[in-house]
């Protein structure tokens, strides 16, 4: 399943193919796998309705997350955030 995520730190869209019956952290996984993420940061993805804030969405599988966002009419994105104490020292 193709995923369309707005990226709220640097702007534009990302789309990513991922399993739809994986659990959401796949997209976590396949933003570093391309590098859009980098190596000590991670995400927070939702939905987005002023498109400056993130509200995390409790889904179980991609697929539901995905749903969500058609059925409320917002767009996917995420927001990057720094993984403290990694890549220090």
């Amino acid at each position: 399943m193709k995923v369309r995520l707005l990226d709220l730190d640097r702007g534009g869209a990302v789309e990513v193919e991922v399993d739809e019956k994986a659990h959401p952290i796949a997209i976590i996984n396949k933003l570093k796998e391309l590098g859009i993420v980098g190596r000590f940061e991670t995400v927070i993805f939702g939905v987005s309705p002023n498109g400056r804030q993130v509200f995390y969405v409790p889904a179980a599988t991609v697929a539901q997350l995905v749903a969500y966002s058609n059925q409320t009419k917002q767009p996917l994105c995420f927001r990057r955030f720094p993984i403290h104490g990694y890549g220090k020292g």
